[in-house]
């Protein structure tokens, strides 16, 4: 008969399972990548935005003497249907330069986003507990 010492066990299978449980404090969120591209756009010229990013879909007055470059760009969203099967869904973004009567760019608005991952600091608290008392059960229901 195969038999796993009690220290060996006891080890593992806390190792296991704070594994699996802080694994489930990883969470998504997505952020606005508008003040990455104010960052990245504001006081470019007209001329250097056409050059990186192609002609613009439409341009419109930005009521101010300048205009609008407006940028639309279709996108796919992945995700699962009642059969558990992928259902794709596509949806459209929008970036719009302002620039300005001297061709500078000055805003950049967008409903771009981009996904982060972090560390749900809450559920990562409640799970280093959740695994002290477990790990707590382990030692005491395998004691020697």
């Amino acid at each position: 008969m195969l038999t796993i010492k009690s220290k060996t066990f006891k080890s593992i299978c806390l190792l296991l399972s704070c594994s699996i449980i802080l694994t489930s404090c990883y969470s998504t969120k997505y952020v606005s990548l508008q003040d990455d591209y104010n960052a990245k756009y504001n006081g470019k010229s007209h001329a250097e935005i056409i050059e990186l990013l192609g002609p613009p879909d439409r341009t419109t007055s930005d009521g101010k003497g300048g205009e609008i470059l407006i940028y639309e760009v279709k996108k796919q969203k992945g995700g699962y249907s009642d059969s558990n099967s992928v259902n794709l869904t596509e949806f459209k973004t929008q970036t719009c330069f302002f620039v300005d009567e001297n061709k500078i760019c000055y805003n950049v608005t967008t409903d771009d986003v981009k996904e982060e991952t972090y560390y749900d600091k809450t559920k990562t608290i409640a799970s280093l507990v959740f695994c002290g008392v477990l790990g707590l059960f382990i030692i005491i229901s395998t004691a020697d």
